[in-house]
């Protein structure tokens, strides 16, 4: 009888369920505080975000490997071109294209093509490849793109040949789906959630063109290079310092504040190398003192501006300490006020007109055509001085560069020979000013592209290497540590990674 009972019971519930809307069942589930599909728009914010955090965090690290930074105490790791073993320094740039930027952006491109919102899903596009691009130039193979972001438990690695392909083709659609004039792409709502361009579809594409230069200007060694290609995509780029790709910082709540400003207090052992003075002051460029020097870098107490070399003590005495990025000799907090690019409030910088000149400059002196690299190159330091004063805020250490300070230094023939005299290393030296404290991995790609040449980049003094090197210079960073080694060992090992001196094997975009 019992049984009798239980089959006409379950019955009954069967027959009503089926008489049920199937919709409505699957609505019981849903809470409408927390929706499992977001609006493109307000994941936007943290994806643009993730871009400056993801370089600001591991530009701690090949800060010193491009000789920006150096440690105030000797004998630290980074600067003798090592890295931090089981430990994940070094590992956000990583993080960020898989975890912070990942899943979030690829929901926004898939969101925004079902609702036909194309500006969106190219301006997504577009930063999906700088992230593949940043990526790749730093860590060298990437997961296969056919398996990211898959429900795979462990991923196998492709090459870097084919994160460079990736990266055009991404660039590519997304330029296509920018230029789209169909759908419901509207550049008020776009706005509310892009925080860079304010929903400006001209200025995405400027950026995607900007990505492809600098995809195919990192590939000047190997013979299918084609400068007249990157010399087409930078005319086609960024054409003025109103094109800027800034990400922005308020400063009203931690989670906002620039992270190199000293209310994080993260530069605190940071100092100004010796190589970066000397290309400012006049030793790299026979006497022309470079008047961005005086707002980008910080004097010591007498006045005089030293450079810390790399895995040396910055000293103590007061006069000729060397200070800090902020310009002070102590731990930053929110009063103090910080300089240029290591502010509380400074926005930071993911591509510029200048850094887009100087790629110009190098294809066309490659080329031969070395009118229109003095031209392009004129136009980079220009830019640059522009740049500087745009990040100045005027104080009693820091004033803006006036027109003369400009058409002086830009009129000096040591800086800016005749166009029969124009050397690389002109290019590539003020190009390394250009970026300095914003570029990191644009300015260690190109440093491994010229393989560290001292005849580029003039009185580069390489300290003694870490026993892991063998004698050899870095070259990538390795993956992050509690991810790929804690549980994708196996296709590390595939690929060396699981070599204590993998960080030095030359890079493919740098080979022949």
């Amino acid at each position: 009888m019992k049984n009798i009972t239980k089959y006409i019971a379950v019955s009954v519930a069967t027959l009503l369920l089926a008489a049920c809307n199937r919709d409505e069942i699957a609505d019981v589930n849903i809470n409408p505080s927390f929706p499992t599909i977001t609006e493109p728009i307000y994941l936007l914010p943290n994806i643009q975000a993730s871009m400056a955090l993801g370089v600001q965090y591991d530009a701690r690290y090949i800060g010193k490997y491009i000789q920006n930074f150096s440690h105030s105490t000797a004998n630290y790791i980074w600067d003798q071109y090592g890295y931090s073993a089981n430990s994940d320094a070094g590992g956000e740039i990583w993080k960020m294209a898989y975890y912070s930027i990942g899943l979030n952006l690829t929901q926004a491109i898939d969101v925004a093509q079902k609702n036909e919102r194309y500006d969106i899903v190219g301006l997504s596009k577009a930063i999906r490849a700088w992230t593949w691009q940043v990526s790749t130039d730093y860590h060298s193979d990437l997961i296969k793109f056919d398996q990211v972001f898959t429900s795979r438990l462990t991923f196998d690695y492709g090459t870097q040949e084919d994160a460079y392909k990736e990266v055009a083709r991404l660039a590519k659609e997304g330029i296509v789906d920018l230029e789209r004039t169909d759908g419901k792409s509207q550049p008020s709502y776009t706005a509310k959630g892009d925080l860079i361009y304010n929903g400006d579809k001209s200025k995405w594409i400027k950026f995607a063109y900007g990505i492809l230069a600098r995809n195919a200007n990192n590939l000047s060694n190997k013979a299918s290079y084609n400068p007249d290609l990157v010399i087409e995509y930078v005319n086609k780029s960024l054409a003025s310092i109103n094109d800027d790709c800034y990400v922005k910082f308020s400063g009203i709540a931690n989670s906002d504040t620039n992270f190199f400003g000293p209310s994080r207090n993260n530069l605190s052992s940071f100092r100004q190398t010796d190589f970066i003075v000397r290309a400012m002051d006049g030793t790299v460029f026979t006497g022309a003192v470079d008047p961005r020097m005086a707002n980008v870098l910080s004097p010591s107490a007498d006045g005089i501006f030293r450079g810390n070399p790399l895995s040396t003590s910055a000293g103590t005495v007061a006069a000729t300490r060397i200070p800090n990025l902020w310009g002070t000799i102590v731990s930053g907090n929110s009063t103090t006020p910080g300089r240029y690019l290591f502010r509380n409030t400074a926005d930071f910088p993911i591509m510029t007109y200048a850094e887009l000149q100087f790629i110009k400059a190098e294809a066309a002196f490659i080329k031969g055509d070395k009118a229109t690299a003095l031209d392009a190159y004129k136009k980079g330091i220009a830019g640059s001085i522009d740049m500087v004063n745009r990040n100045t805020v005027v104080s009693t250490t820091a004033a803006l560069i006036t027109a003369a300070q400009k058409t002086a230094f830009l009129g000096n023939p040591n800086v800016v020979p005749t166009a029969a005299s124009l050397t690389l290393k002109h290019i590539m030296m003020q190009k390394y000013v250009a970026l300095f404290g914003h570029a990191y991995v644009e300015t260690w790609t190109d440093m491994r592209k010229y393989h560290y040449d001292p005849l580029v980049y003039e009185t580069l003094a390489i300290p003694a290497l870490s026993t892991d090197n063998n004698g050899k210079l870095a070259y990538r960073v390795r993956p992050r540590y509690n991810s790929e080694y804690v549980w994708n060992f196996a296709a590390l090992e595939a690929i060396g990674a699981d070599k204590a001196d993998y960080h030095t094997q030359e890079m493919w975009f740098s080979k022949p």
